[in-house]
This record gives C-alpha cells, structure tokens and sequence, in this order.
C-alpha cells in the first residue's frame, strides 16, 4: 500500500515552525513555496523562497492516528488535522496525487500560478493527460488565458496552474 499524506492546519503563519518542529522529529513533510522579490531597508531586490498558502502543511503518515496526535499535541504551535466533512476521519491525499501536486509547485518553474480551489474549478477548460514533457502521466484541465495554455489541478484548496505547451496535452473522452 503506497503512503498517504495529512493536510494539517496552523494558524498566524506558522507553517514555518511547524515544517521545523516536524523535521526535528524525522518526519516528512511538505510546504508549498514559491519565489518572490522582496526589497530590503538598502532598496535592493532579493529573491526569497515563501510559503504559497500560509497555515497549510502536508504531512507524510508513517504512524497511527493516535501517535500523529500525541506528536502534534507537544507541537509548539497550535495545529490541528483537517477531518472529513460530516465524519472524524482524516482527510488523506494518496501518494500519487501528492507527488504530482509537489512536482507542480517546484519554485523553480516560471509561469506558475496559484489560485483557489473554486477559482480552480470554475475555469473553463478540457480534462487533459500531459503525454510530453516533465508533468507527463499527469490529468487535470486545459485553460486558455490571454492566448496562453495553462495545465490547472487542485488539491486541499489549492489550485495550480502552470504554463504548458497545447501540444503535450491530450484530451481525455467525457464519460457520462
């Protein structure tokens, strides 16, 4: 059985604390972030690496529930697990969805952008599997914006969307 990842929720941007608090007990985790120009007191620009979406972390299950919640309870920031809407469980992101989700938001791509999950959904566009290219074997929608073609998936309230050639796309049959 691959592994599954938790969405855990902080609060007052303390995803940072949380991803070192998290590390320091050996744990794997997950951060979306992304490069942005900041100007320091001299005026100078610098890039600086900075969470995309504050007080969201994803978490590797390696350990039962009740473990995760003793681990979490002895965190020095206030973090709580996101549950399934009208039950207890935890919401679990399958290994396969999470890596596709972190190979899309590698800081290191130009022409990604971040949007909310509604944002995400309410885009027009086709199903589509990337069939060329470094995101290949990946299914999400086709938009076109401004003349360009955008690949979009979302995950946990997240949307991504990244610049993508037409071309490495093909569109997936409509079963209704």
């Amino acid at each position: 059985m691959s592994p599954v990842w938790y969405i855990l929720h902080t609060f007052n941007c303390q995803e940072l604390r949380v991803g070192d608090y998290l590390a320091s007990k050996g744990k794997t985790y997950f951060i979306p972030m992304m490069y942005k120009e900041k100007v320091n007191r001299e005026g100078r620009h610098k890039r600086v690496l900075l969470p995309v979406v504050h007080n969201l972390v994803f978490l590797q299950k390696d350990d039962s529930e009740v473990n995760l919640l003793s681990l979490l309870s002895e965190s020095p920031v206030l973090v709580y697990v996101l549950r399934k809407q009208h039950t207890q469980d935890f919401v679990e992101v399958p290994d396969r969805e999470m890596l596709e989700f972190r190979t899309l938001c590698d800081p290191n791509f130009s022409d990604v952008c971040f949007v909310s999950d509604n944002e995400a959904e309410m885009k027009p566009g086709k199903m589509v599997e990337v069939v060329h290219g470094p995101f290949k074997g990946m299914v999400g929608k086709l938009h076109r914006a401004q003349g360009k073609f955008y690949f979009i998936k979302s995950l946990a309230g997240l949307g991504v969307m990244i610049r993508i050639s037409r071309w490495y796309c093909k569109a997936l049959k409509c079963i209704l």
